[in-house]
């Protein structure tokens, strides 16, 4: 059976998490060739480096690709978490950036990610896994009065970015090897968002082509339990417009005056106060957020029958992307979807590779 190395599932997405799952999930991606297990940190019992650490442990032929923030960590640290990880596995390991949620940081009483910050950091773990010792640094991502890795590696980790809005994009295509696009994009978002990252390649004087981008596409078939459908698609984007709402109605170009009437009701603002919406809400509250958020919003995902869900997947292709993470689902749910895709299975623009960060 050929490994689909286009397509990938995210680790661990039922909240509240049980972390033990992973190693089914990995066993049954790899039994139905996904490609790769994308790994989102959450300061709950989901921490970036264990989860990659032990899908490297139970899998052979899996891309692993987290996604972690730049100042949670101090770059030594990261450094060697990447390092050992592209060790474990031969090369099938990626790592990825975010910018978080500022409010959260500033709660925790940590700096907001910015750009400067981000491209600090990156430029320093770059330049570790090449080998450099780096002697009094002093920039946006911190003060170190040297910073030292030896890793005895050949090679090192491609190194990308979570982006949403068209400034990160474009920042992703100068400095990193990919982007991992934000669930619920619109296909004209999607596609804008491919142009960005080009864009800022090009600008950097890099092939365009070469930084490999995937979609995040909620995937949530008939074949999935009412309750479950409904928290992973209406309670998935309630959550996201509960951390990033500005960012995210942009991207889509959605109404912002929908977003803001939608915000200032209290059925929202209590679902809010409880924690994260997917986790913490009743059916009810659910099922009430469901009928508010607008059909156009909750239509930018996979859904419907398996083949309904498939022929949305390999859709996204067309829209310039290069892989595709099926967000929201175990590789158990996503089987039906996997056996349609391979159906009808498109022709990819270029051939990618196990490891989530790079082209075949």
């Amino acid at each position: 059976m050929d490994q689909l190395n286009e397509l990938g599932y995210y680790a661990v997405t039922r909240h509240p998490a049980d972390a033990k799952v992973i190693f089914a999930e990995a066993r049954e991606a790899e039994a139905l060739g996904l490609g790769a297990c994308h790994v989102g940190e959450r300061f709950t019992v989901k921490d970036a480096g264990v989860l990659s650490g032990a899908l490297a442990g139970c899998t052979t032929s899996l891309g692993i690709a987290p996604s972690t923030n730049p100042h949670t960590r101090h770059p030594t640290i990261t450094a060697t978490i990447g390092s050992t990880m592209h060790a474990l596995t031969d090369g099938r390991f990626a790592l990825a950036f975010g910018r978080g949620m500022d409010a959260y940081w500033q709660a925790n009483g940590l700096p907001i990610v910015t750009e400067a910050r981000l491209r600090d950091y990156i430029g320093i773990l770059r330049r570790l896994w090449d080998g450099e010792m780096i002697l009094n640094h002093d920039g946006p991502a911190g003060k170190w009065p040297m910073l030292r890795h030896v890793n005895g590696l050949e090679d090192s980790p491609p190194i990308g970015m979570v982006a949403v809005g068209p400034k990160t994009m474009e920042m992703a295509g100068e400095i990193c090897d990919f982007v991992v696009l934000h669930t619920f994009f619109s296909d004209e978002a999607t596609e804008s968002s491919v142009e960005a990252v080009r864009r800022g390649a090009e600008r950097a004087g890099k092939d365009p082509d070469s930084v490999r981008i995937w979609a995040c596409l909620a995937t949530v078939s008939d074949t999935l339990p009412a309750e479950d459908r409904l928290r992973r698609r209406a309670g998935r984007l309630a959550t996201y417009l509960q951390a990033y709402p500005d960012v995210l109605v942009r991207a889509n170009k959605w109404d912002p005056v929908v977003w803001e009437r939608m915000r200032s009701t209290d059925l929202f603002a209590n679902a809010a106060a409880a924690g994260p919406i997917d986790a913490s809400a009743s059916i009810e509250t659910l099922e009430q957020l469901d009928a508010m958020i607008p059909a156009e919003w909750l239509g930018a995902a996979a859904t419907g029958s398996p083949e309904d869900c498939a022929k949305t997947v390999a859709r996204q292709f067309d829209l310039g992307v290069d892989s595709v993470i099926m967000h929201g689902a175990t590789p158990q749910e996503l089987a039906p979807v996997v056996a349609a895709y391979r159906d009808n299975r498109p022709t990819l623009r270029k051939a990618v590779a196990v490891n989530p960060g790079r082209f075949a």
